[in-house]
């Protein structure tokens, strides 16, 4: 609380400290003279420094001078976003703009040294031991009532639409004007055979749609599987659950506008560098396989959003 008491009456002073230099540039009755607004903190370079820091070093040198820490900034910066989101309009909080702006202020760091390190629970923050387990071996799990209360529970809370987090949960890029569907697809194919990536499937969805309702005007959607068999198998060893994401899929679809997307589920390993339960760590050789694949699949789709061969 006296921290947040410290901040908050810090940017107060910070606003009428700019709106007083604003009305010292005017003449008193002067009517040709509109005083400019007061800057918003969002553009103070003080507030931003996160990014400033190594893009201008002499505003980094110039906030190191008046003994201004980067962490006292960043938890500015970031206590800041927090309460625009928690008091704009909804619609305007959960714009992806606003989100990402938001989300981005985040120091990860920053919280990792509040929480004393990655895997290192507290007390405020409830984890299981360290548990052993039999590679390949099914784990228990949620009765679908109680699954439903969960997920239910979950979207009750969520300012966040079905769309919007499905839209998270996609890694997505848009295809280049000049790069035709087909050509887009060759351009996987190549790039998959380069890294090592075995083609293992395909789905021509459209084709489907259109020998079943007629419709020739349907877009244009096809999916695409990939595998690495052995790291598969050592994901499966991990948690035979994962089937449920194997092989990998990459879709390339046309929208409504006629704009051609190339996108995949999105997961990366670097989201577990933080988590608090010490089963949530994985041992070095899935963790560096699970990084080759996830720039594999970039690497795939990148071909397909550039028709680069």
């Amino acid at each position: 609380m006296p921290v947040r008491t410290f901040a908050s009456l810090a940017l107060l002073l910070s606003l009428l400290f700019q709106t007083a230099i604003a009305q010292e540039d005017c003449a008193p009755g002067d009517p040709d003279c509109t005083p400019p607004q007061a800057a918003s903190p969002l553009q103070n370079p003080f507030y931003v420094y996160p990014w400033l820091a190594g893009a201008a070093p002499g505003v980094s040198q110039n906030i190191q001078a008046q003994g201004v820490s980067a962490d006292w900034m960043n938890l500015q910066w970031m206590m800041m976003m927090a309460n625009h989101f928690m008091n704009a309009p909804i619609d305007e909080a959960t714009r992806f703009s606003v989100l990402d702006a938001m989300m981005r202020a985040a120091n990860t760091q920053l919280l990792e040294g509040v929480f004393g390190g990655p895997n290192q629970a507290r007390m405020w923050i409830p984890s299981q031991n360290k548990r052993d387990y039999r590679p390949n071996t099914v784990s228990d799990s949620l009765s679908d009532e109680a699954k439903r209360n969960f997920y239910q529970s979950l979207m009750m809370f969520s300012p966040l639409s079905l769309r919007d987090m499905i839209s998270i949960m996609a890694d997505k890029m848009p295809v280049a004007e000049d790069v035709s569907f087909d050509d887009a697809v060759e351009s996987m194919r190549l790039r998959a055979n380069e890294i090592n990536f075995k083609f293992v499937g395909h789905s021509p969805l459209w084709k489907d749609v259109v020998a079943i309702t007629g419709d020739e005007d349907t877009p244009r959607v096809e999916i695409f599987n990939f595998c690495d068999a052995v790291v598969a198998r050592t994901v499966l060893d991990y948690a035979p659950e994962f089937i449920v994401f194997i092989p990998c899929r990459i879709a390339l679809i046309e929208d409504a506008d006629g704009k051609l997307w190339v996108m995949t589920l999105d997961w990366d390993v670097n989201w577990l560098n933080l988590a608090q339960n010490p089963n949530s760590v994985l041992d070095k050789e899935l963790y560096d396989e699970a990084v080759r694949i996830r720039e594999g699949m970039r690497y795939i789709m990148e071909g397909a959003a550039t028709g680069d061969f």
